[in-house]
């Protein structure tokens, strides 16, 4: 009786007053609490067993362009399928022992197009993967694994001499690689190339006896 006689007294605009604050702390209230539930919905469909997953071939340790995948060097995974690219490798065969045109940090998908064989080199077009540096870095820095290029060596007076012609880059291996291609016994930048058989010796010959450059063609 006292707490009815005490609201029945109560100024009308204080009332009111109290009423819209009491509103405001139980929508926040409801705020809170539907954001809550929000998340962990959000972090329930995310987790690992809340769809279909599929295993991929991801790289165990960063990998170097130009470096020869071993059996180490990658690892499978299970990923949420939704997320796996259509040329996501699945097979650890189909990468070890073939060798890396682009870098790869640890854990990364390994994609078909990564892999020199794939698309570069294949043995029914008798081409091979020749090394060779150039002097100019800057230049290296420049090209891409797929570009067409023209090798020249220069000559006693820095006359450009031709190589050999329109062949395509394979790998651009960094300082950093690990693999049969990598040495640092001279300096430049490395490239690999897939060459026929006539100009791969052509141009292993030339990179034993000349300082060599390239020109890069169109495509």
């Amino acid at each position: 009786m006292g707490s009815a006689a005490h609201t029945a007294g109560m100024n009308p605009g204080r009332w009111i007053s109290s009423f819209l604050r009491a509103v405001r702390w139980h929508r926040r209230g409801l705020a809170v609490i539907a954001a809550s539930c929000a998340l962990v919905f959000a972090l329930a469909a995310l987790s690992p067993g809340s769809g279909p997953t599929r295993s991929v071939v991801v790289s165990a340790r960063p990998l170097a362009a130009g470096v020869v995948i071993g059996a180490d060097d990658v690892a499978l995974a299970e990923l949420p399928a939704q997320v796996v690219p259509d040329s996501a490798v699945t097979d650890p065969s189909q990468v070890v022992g073939q060798v890396l045109a682009v870098p790869r940090p640890s854990g990364a998908t390994l994609l078909g197009e990564d892999i020199v064989t794939s698309s570069l080199v294949s043995t029914a077009d008798g081409l091979s993967l020749v090394p060779f540096r150039i002097s100019d870095e800057g230049i290296a820095s420049i090209l891409a694994v797929g570009d067409l290029i023209s090798v020249v060596a220069l000559g006693p007076e820095g006359q450009p001499v031709p190589v050999v012609n329109h062949v395509r880059i394979a790998a651009l291996p960094t300082p950093q690689a690990s693999g049969s291609f990598s040495g640092s016994s001279s300096g430049g930048a490395l490239i690999i190339v897939a060459a026929e058989a006539d100009q791969a010796s052509t141009l292993a010959a030339a990179s034993a006896s000349y300082d060599l450059s390239i020109i890069l063609e169109a495509p």
